[in-house]
């Protein structure tokens, strides 16, 4: 095999019946293989995906938690126990019935 041979590695699909007439026609209005035709398709699917997003480093991961404290600060000053006082509230709605 030369240096600037191709090396190809097969992709094994399932189809169903109806599915694999439904791309098989397909390919054949495009005058393309199954093969051609599901390969094309599969790499334009993939070139637009959009690209993973990097992770976060240590630092932003803590900017935005320190932001998030911030934000919860600014919403309750005076440091209510928000928790406490929800469930106080549920515990009276059931105790009347509702």
């Amino acid at each position: 095999m030369s240096a600037t041979a191709t090396i190809r590695k097969p992709l094994g699909i399932r189809a169903t019946p109806e599915e694999h007439e439904l791309i098989t026609k397909a390919a054949q209005r495009e005058h393309r293989s199954v093969n051609s035709f599901v390969l094309r398709a599969a790499l334009q699917a993939a070139e637009v995906q959009t690209p993973v997003k990097p992770r976060r480093t240590r630092e932003e991961i803590k900017a935005i938690l320190r932001a998030a404290r911030e934000a919860v600060q600014a919403a309750n000053p005076t440091n209510r126990d928000l928790l406490a006082e929800l469930v106080a509230e549920r515990r009276e709605a059931a105790a009347r019935g509702e």
